[in-house]
């Protein structure tokens, strides 16, 4: 199932990338989506590319009961978001990875961060799919708009990190 979000920035490209690669960013951020706990790496390149990988356990509560049964210690979500060097006017691209630890679940996609009048945007295009025989695609419908909740939640952290 497709995802797609935008998400501005009241600030320039590199500022916003800057807060990006930051594992404090990272751990502040994933707090912000009510996880139980979280691990975050940032590994950086000489020529300004980076890689923040997460690991966040988020409570089962929204999920069927059927389903919290199976994950008593939460929802354990990996991801990895693979960033290049910024192009001449700053803007930079990524792939973005994730899944769900014990289930076939994946998210696969990219990211784009580009200047724009008032500052920069951040546009996400994603797949996500479960392999899951007859609950596919419900589970996918599922997913996708709590991916979303996840995202809005960096970005109001973003926000409040580039105010502050």
């Amino acid at each position: 199932m497709r995802l797609s979000a935008q998400y501005d920035f009241p600030a320039g490209a590199e500022r916003v990338a800057g807060l990006l690669a930051s594992k404090d960013f990272v751990l502040a951020a994933a707090k912000r989506t009510h996880a139980l706990s979280s691990e975050a790496a940032v590994s950086t390149t000489p020529d300004g590319a980076f890689t923040v990988t997460l690991r966040r356990t988020l409570p089962v509560d929204g999920l069927p009961a059927a389903a919290r049964q199976f994950l008593p210690g939460g929802l354990e979500i990996r991801q990895a978001v693979a960033w290049e060097p910024p192009g001449p006017d700053g803007a930079r691209e990524a792939s973005v990875a994730g899944d769900i630890a014990g289930a076939p679940v994946h998210l696969i996609g990219t990211a784009r961060l580009a200047p724009t009048k008032a500052g920069c945007r951040l546009d996400f295009d994603g797949e996500v799919k479960a392999a899951v025989p007859l609950l596919g695609r419900s589970i996918e419908e599922a997913a996708v708009p709590a991916i979303v909740k996840v995202l809005d939640a960096e970005h109001a952290e973003a926000l409040d990190q580039l105010s502050a």
